[in-house]
């Protein structure tokens, strides 16, 4: 696994948003690892509430698109809304088909994308990548 000394994490805090259990253990236990403050949403609901009630206003939030009572592009416009949380990196984590949602995240304002299932080899430079200003939109 890369090594999460080749990158300070450790002031970084991150707001997951993930209604599947499975995965959401996987990102939580990969944040976890690298050092990260993070904040788990399980259904995509009071998000933004939720980002206002860290400790510290998180830097990046992992956002799944299909989530039970709305989806990930709704959040993006209530999180882009927000006056303290619009310049916050979104990135779209997701099973979806790539060549179907890439496009679509593009076009919605997402900063980047991540598809399902993460690499616990890669993830951790993916995530290096985009708090660095790179853009990562990545199919796994």
């Amino acid at each position: 696994m890369f090594s999460p000394n080749e990158f300070n994490f450790t002031n970084v805090s991150a707001l997951a948003v993930e209604d599947d259990g499975g995965s959401m253990a996987i990102i939580g236990v990969m944040l976890r690892y690298l050092g990260i403050k993070a904040s788990i949403n399980a259904n995509g609901q009071g998000v933004v509430e939720m980002a206002h009630a860290m400790k510290q206003t998180p830097q990046v939030i992992l956002l799944d698109i299909n989530l039970p009572a709305t989806n990930g592009y709704e959040v993006l416009k209530q999180i882009r809304a927000d006056e303290k949380l619009k310049s916050i990196l979104v990135i779209a984590v997701t099973a979806q088909d790539a060549d179907t949602e890439i496009p679509k995240c593009k076009a919605a304002g997402f900063d980047g994308f991540i598809g399902k299932p993460l690499s616990r080899s890669r993830f951790p430079r993916q995530l290096r990548r985009i708090l660095n200003g790179e853009a990562v939109w990545e199919t796994y």
